[in-house]
């Protein structure tokens, strides 16, 4: 599935998935040779690159000059960093914006930045004028290693995270890691929450490599990012190209996240951020395992520690509502037949899915974080 590209100056991972194949460029300082890329991938089209007010001013006129070296038309439609961008009324405001700039389904719209903007602007593209071209530029660690692959798109309701959405896969992926040098360290952490669950679910050797080189990975030492977001890459891509809309292998992926994404719609004035709330999910998980005898404690206590390394929380900060929570749980959208469906280790590498777990069992797991 992986190969390094002769005239790429890092590797490429695809997607598989027929007609809708995609590649993954990863690499360091190769942020100048995307305009080359886009045209070899989708041709010389007019593009909007969405990004936000932080991202944005750091790399906004770098991908412009790109593009433009490229001969093609750029423009920019910028949004406000952060999770509240992700909503209806944002969508629209963007909507304007290429209405304004005369954009056409033979067009393309570029995600710059991190999660919420590749959700968001994927959403756009999924939906404007009922498709238009999609490529993301993550400039994240979370948005490298888990949202810009896979093409699940979206915004939020309030009454429910990423509610609102569309399986719609981009053009191509393009990942340069020297622009993480700019990520603040909790969005750093947000991203290695990602890393940690990737490989509690699917490679134990790549556990052992973060706990061995957990220091290095958070000095950000240049070989041994590209590596991390490879190998993020890989196993995503599989998991993506043997179950594209989630009917089955797919739900590995929402490790953490019953309890994570039900943290951050309650409770918002905990301002918990997506991988610190997905971190304090996998802890529940973890501890649900070995309450079920499926998983050993010692491996669990290995998760927390890891995590610890990573600067992510493994406790609350202030007491949790269980019962608040629990019937968040009940409307979420991995919820089967009225029965929460969580996916619990049962070993560092693989894991199993379980609907019949407890009220009680649950909101436990709950109040011990």
């Amino acid at each position: 599935m992986t190969k390094t590209a002769p005239d790429f100056p890092g590797q490429t991972i695809t997607v598989e998935l027929g007609r809708d194949s995609y590649p993954i460029y990863v690499g360091s300082q190769i942020l100048p040779q995307f305009g080359g890329f886009f045209v070899h991938h989708c041709g010389r089209r007019r593009v909007v690159v969405v990004t936000d007010d932080n991202v944005g001013p750091l790399y906004g006129q770098s991908v412009i000059q790109t593009l433009n070296s490229v001969d093609i038309r750029a423009d920019m439609i910028t949004v406000k960093a952060g999770e509240p961008s992700k909503r209806m009324s944002v969508v629209e405001a963007i909507y304007d914006q290429l209405f304004d700039f005369s954009i056409e389904r033979s067009d393309a719209i570029v995600a710059l930045g991190g999660g919420v903007v590749g959700d968001l602007a994927g959403f756009v593209a999924a939906t404007f004028k009922r498709g238009v071209s999609f490529v993301q530029l993550p400039t994240s660690l979370l948005a490298m290693v888990d949202s810009s692959i896979g093409g699940k798109t979206g915004i939020n309701h309030p009454r429910g995270k990423n509610m609102i959405g569309a399986f719609y896969q981009p053009k191509l992926v393009f990942a340069d890691t020297s622009v993480l040098k700019t990520l603040p360290p909790r969005e750093l952490g947000c991203g290695l929450a990602e890393t940690v669950k990737h490989a509690i679910i699917r490679d134990g050797v790549f556990f052992e490599h973060l706990e061995k080189y957990a220091d290095e990975i958070m000095d950000l030492q240049p070989e041994l990012m590209v590596d991390l977001v490879v190998r993020n890459c890989r196993i995503k891509a599989e998991v993506v190209s043997a179950d594209e809309r989630e009917s089955g292998l797919r739900g590995i992926l929402n490790f953490g996240h019953t309890i994570g994404h039900t943290l951050e719609t309650v409770l918002a004035d905990h301002d918990y951020h997506h991988g610190e709330a997905v971190a304090m999910g996998m802890v529940a998980a973890s501890r649900l395992a070995v309450q079920r005898d499926i998983f050993e404690d010692r491996q669990a206590a290995r998760i927390l520690k890891l995590l610890g390394r990573f600067n992510l929380p493994t406790v609350a900060d202030k007491p949790l509502p269980p019962d608040q929570l629990y019937e968040a749980m009940k409307h979420d959208k991995k919820v089967q037949d009225g029965k929460i469906k969580f996916v619990l280790p049962t070993s560092l590498g693989d894991c199993t899915f379980v609907s019949d777990l407890t009220e009680s069992a649950i909101k436990a797991a709950i109040r011990q974080l």
